[in-house]
């Protein structure tokens, strides 16, 4: 009697999953939980092992341009839509890719120009540092000429008034000065008109 057990894979072991599979039958000791047995009686045919069909190797190897080529030129309305609808997604995706292409080089490009400014600003950072450490040392620094300049005007306005106040014209004590006071301080003193 030639019995097949097909057993489902919980709770069964391997080697019992591997003897089911060659085809060798299992011992009625065994115990198979879950599983469904067949039984064929005697001189019940064996059922054939499958066989496998081997497909003749492809000869030629078609490229896409000839085989749209002859599609596009069938007899059959259906292979030549097809054709048609392959040659425009093919030409949508050359579309794509370029566009991927030339705005994957615009990015490299705009990286590499972004790299170029920042190497040249720490250049010119580098040599401003070395101007401003040469000013030092030299007693040329702009920070202590623009605060002389500060100085000399505020010293200048202190006198415009104590000048205006003397020759009876008003003038407050902080805030501009009129125009007309300085053009006359100048007249009297022969200095330039200030701002």
């Amino acid at each position: 009697m030639n019995t097949t057990t097909m057993t489902p894979t919980n709770g069964t072991d391997r080697a019992a999953l591997m003897r089911a599979a060659k085809g060798t039958p299992t011992t009625p000791a065994q115990r198979v939980p879950m599983g469904i047995r067949v039984t064929a009686g005697p001189g019940a045919p064996v059922a054939p092992a499958p066989t496998v069909v081997e497909l003749p190797p492809v000869e030629v190897q078609r490229t896409m341009e000839e085989l749209l080529r002859v599609a596009a030129g069938s007899e059959a309305v259906r292979t030549r839509k097809l054709a048609e609808k392959i040659t425009g997604l093919v030409a949508e995706l050359t579309t794509r890719v370029d566009a991927e292409e030339a705005l994957r080089r615009e990015r490299e490009a705009a990286e590499a120009r972004r790299r170029e400014l920042a190497e040249a600003e720490a250049e010119l950072a580098n040599k401003l540092a070395e101007v401003r450490q040469k000013l030092r040392a030299t007693g040329g620094d702009s920070a202590a000429s623009v605060s002389y300049g500060r100085d000399e005007s505020a010293t200048k306005r202190a006198a415009i008034r104590q000048w205006a106040l003397a020759n009876g014209y008003e003038v407050r004590d902080r805030g501009r000065i009129s125009r007309q006071i300085r053009e006359a301080y100048a007249a009297a003193t022969g200095s330039e008109v200030t701002q």
